[in-house]
């Protein structure tokens, strides 16, 4: 059965280019966002800013642009002011219902796990590229010196809400930001990056006033050698009325062109572990509740608990690390874990050989967070298999705290070298009050 709701209804089919999949394996992607993929979509708020500025000057008038509606409410007394108050206020109430915020971030959370496209450009003033996708802002020339195309960036040519000062909205401001791009470094960067990549514009309607005055810039600029680009759009007055022969038009939603670009890489083995932060974040919660039972334990008493602390810590430490950075699209790469895993593999046997089983504890634990991260999506029988538990003297499997704290009790009572290492190190702590853990760090 079709679903017709408010999302679902855009999702329309559309024939994937060739180019496009070529440039996505290449890294070589750039996409150019306007504001339909964010807060001024219909799906977040019914009432545009543009038609809020109309409302507080009175003006019916629909003919008038963006820039020269914005105009005339900063002709006002403090306009300025009030106008960048507006704004800021209108994200404030989008953060302020959840609800509001996963519906304007759904294209920003799609295109956090498209590793490859690590260039963005956009009109938009908020800041989700930089909160969901781990993308550096770059607002200002003097930004350019976190400028690294190995890393996902985002060029904000129309400003940041985070430096008022550099919002562009008003005539002024438009006039300003034209001259800006033929002269300055964002000018020139733009022009190269559009040379160099394949380019989608995703976001903008035939009205758009900045999706114009950039396609002009550009024309102007490049002429000739301005490249082929593709719009994805559900407008299709920019097919019917947008002079520009040199395109190729998409017409379906945004992020739902995103999602099928995803699931083609996906069958392609060239993007991994996209449905695994649900997974991950569940079983996390669940070692955390068993590591807070574990810590209880009192550990001068049964020294060897030391070691399940250490490696519920490397477990949580893996876990922590893939939701705190999941974002940024690294955990997508194929290969990216099972490079790391073979490090901790080694470190592994390191520590043994060492005689330092503590850390070899947390290695373990570490090590088998990440072998975890990295099946999950593909064998959901580990899940329930998981080993929670460690002992290094065990002689029976631990799947439980009852199996465990019995094996607890009987190594505790023999003197072998684990033994003998757990109760060096927690002699140390006699008579204080603390807790064992091992952080974050070799």
């Amino acid at each position: 059965m079709n679903c017709n709701c408010e999302v679902c209804k855009n999702h329309k089919p559309f024939e994937m280019p060739d180019e496009i999949l070529d440039a996505a394996q290449n890294g070589e992607l750039l996409l150019f966002c306007g504001a339909g993929i964010s807060t001024e979509s219909k799906t977040v708020l019914p009432f545009s800013l543009y038609s809020d500025i109309q409302r507080d000057l009175k003006i019916s008038d629909n003919s008038l642009s963006f820039s020269e509606l914005m105009q005339k409410y900063c002709d006002l007394p403090n306009g300025r002011k009030n106008l960048l108050k507006k704004i800021k206020k209108r994200f404030e109430y989008i953060y302020s219902h959840p609800e509001l915020e996963y519906m304007a971030t759904m294209f920003h959370r799609e295109l956090a796990e498209l590793y490859f496209i690590k260039t963005i450009i956009t009109t938009n003033w908020d800041t989700y590229f930089e909160k969901y996708c781990f993308a550096t802002p770059i607002t200002i020339p003097e930004d350019f010196v976190f400028w690294d195309e190995k890393e996902r960036c985002v060029l904000k040519i129309h400003g940041s809400i985070t430096n008022p000062s550099t919002i562009i909205a008003t005539k002024d401001d438009y006039s300003k930001c034209t001259d800006n791009l033929h002269k300055g470094i964002i000018g020139a960067t733009l022009k190269t990056l559009l040379a160099n990549r394949t380019t989608i514009f995703v976001g903008f309607s035939f009205g758009d006033e900045d999706f114009a005055q950039i396609l002009e810039y550009l024309r102007t600029e490049m002429n000739d050698i301005f490249p082929h680009i593709y719009i994805v759009t559900l407008d299709n007055q920019i097919i019917t009325k947008l002079n520009f022969k040199n395109a190729t038009y998409i017409v379906t939603d945004g992020t739902y062109f995103l999602h099928q670009l995803k699931l083609i890489l996906k069958e392609k083995n060239l993007i991994e572990n996209c449905d695994t932060l649900p997974t991950v974040k569940a079983v996390n919660a669940a070692v955390r509740e068993t590591y807070q039972k574990i810590s209880n334990i009192n550990f001068l008493e049964y020294p060897s608990v030391i070691y399940c602390l250490a490696y519920q810590d490397g477990i949580l430490h893996a876990f922590d690390r893939f939701i705190q950075l999941y974002n940024k699209g690294d955990y997508n790469i194929p290969g990216n874990i099972s490079a790391t895993a073979r490090k901790y593999k080694n470190l592994v046997q390191d520590y043994n050989n060492n005689e330092n089983y503590g850390d070899q504890a947390y290695c373990e634990g570490y090590l088998n967070g990440l072998i975890f991260i990295g099946t999950c999506e593909k064998n959901q029988d580990i899940v329930k298999a998981f080993p929670v538990f460690y002992l290094p003297n065990a002689k029976h499997a631990i799947t439980s705290y009852n199996i465990f704290f019995k094996e607890l009790k009987r190594v505790t009572r023999e003197n072998d070298k684990y033994h003998k290492y757990a109760t060096s190190i927690t002699k140390k702590y006699k008579g204080q009050d603390i807790v064992i853990h091992h952080q974050p760090y070799l």
